[in-house]
């Protein structure tokens, strides 16, 4: 080939390479840089993802406490809509109380049972003015047993790499601690997060749960203990792996209006700090 043909494809090859390392980095569509909120993205048909969870949290008032959570998730995209998965989860936790130091430390291991989850995307963020989604989930297990629905919302700026993202809804189900006893909670939850590099994101999240003895469907839940939780989070892509850490912190606004749990602004028996890695694999 002629030398004045190869230069300036030469040049404009270096022109393409050059503006690829300086260009923006715009968010995947399947990127979530969350921990504790589901955003709008979900997975396009027939993409499916492995998700490993893993939590510390620590830090009871009145114990010496530690509990290490797992959750396997399995997702699908039954289309570009919907999105289905399936997970079960496992614990262990050790807590030694202050008052009685010679005592022996309580520890034991818990399944929490099998959950079902779909959501329905009503409004694809990168093609509506904001992204729009429903989120149900049902869970079965040993102490546990119940449904929760959310609203999804999501608003994304800068070529998709700044992003907000808010959930809002509600659980109601049964807990077992002796005996089955019916439960509820409203829960909140916000969070923002910026994609710094094509590989690296960086976010905050802050949830608010308010929990109720009873059903609030039937009208006669008590109120309960409210919580407030708020961190950092960091986000490493290199698909198809992408890993993410978090940690939060309780803030000292929790009330307690039924048993008067709250110390110093503390929920006594809810832990003071959160720790959260996940793990994923896609598979498309």
């Amino acid at each position: 080939m002629p030398s004045s043909v190869v230069r300036p494809f030469g040049a404009l090859s270096k022109f393409v390479f050059a503006a690829l390392l300086l260009a923006p980095a715009v968010a995947r569509a399947d990127d979530q840089p969350f921990l504790t909120l589901d955003t709008t993205d979900i997975e396009p048909e027939f993409g499916h993802e492995l998700e490993q969870n893993f939590g510390w949290n620590t830090g009871l008032t009145h114990s010496a406490y530690s509990e290490f959570e797992g959750e396997s998730e399995w997702e699908y995209g039954f289309s570009d809509k919907l999105q289905l998965a399936v997970s079960t989860s496992y614990a262990w936790e050790r807590e030694h109380y202050h008052a009685f130091p010679d005592i022996t430390a309580q520890s034991g291991s818990a399944w929490g049972g099998i959950e079902g989850e779909a959501i329905y995307q009503a409004m694809n963020v990168y093609f509506d003015p904001i992204g729009l989604g429903f989120k149900f989930n049902a869970v079965a297990g040993p102490s546990e047993r119940g449904i929760e629905a959310r609203v999804l919302l999501q608003k994304n700026f800068d070529n998709d790499r700044l992003r907000f993202a808010a959930n809002i809804g509600g659980e109601f189900g049964q807990e077992k601690d002796g005996t089955w006893s019916d439960v509820s909670a409203l829960t909140a939850d916000f969070g923002a997060a910026y994609n710094i590099t094509w590989e690296w994101s960086a976010g905050l999240e802050f949830n608010v749960a308010h929990g109720y003895d009873g059903l609030l469907l039937d009208g006669n839940a008590v109120p309960g203990p409210t919580t407030y939780y708020f961190g950092p989070t960091v986000q490493y892509v290199a698909h198809p792996w992408t890993a993410s850490l978090g940690f939060q912190a309780q803030l000292p606004w929790s009330q307690d209006p039924a048993h008067s749990g709250v110390q110093q602004g503390y929920l006594a028996y809810s832990e003071r700090f959160r720790v959260g890695l996940r793990v994923t694999r896609d598979f498309y």
